[in-house]
């Protein structure tokens, strides 16, 4: 009989690698990530803009990650769990 695993986050397989890709830039980078770097990164995996906006939004709900206080008009988002 195979075994059968589960998957035990609250969150969908492209939000994990959403935040795959955030806690990585966070440890390299040490800055908040821009939102245009998240779509570009997701982009080149073979991840729809449109989908990973609505998953962005998803995280922001659920708690994972937040919109850095910046100067400027563009959106940030710093990490606040890890997977």
């Amino acid at each position: 009989m195979p075994t059968k695993y589960t998957n035990l986050y609250d969150i969908t397989l492209l939000q994990q690698e959403i935040m795959k890709y955030i806690d990585n830039w966070c440890h390299e980078e040490k800055t908040p990530i821009p939102h245009r770097k998240v779509l570009d990164g997701m982009f080149e995996k073979g991840k729809k803009k449109c989908t990973v906006i609505n998953a962005l939004s998803g995280l922001l709900k659920l708690g994972y990650i937040r919109r850095a206080s910046t100067i400027s008009n563009k959106t940030f988002y710093v990490m606040l769990r890890r997977l």
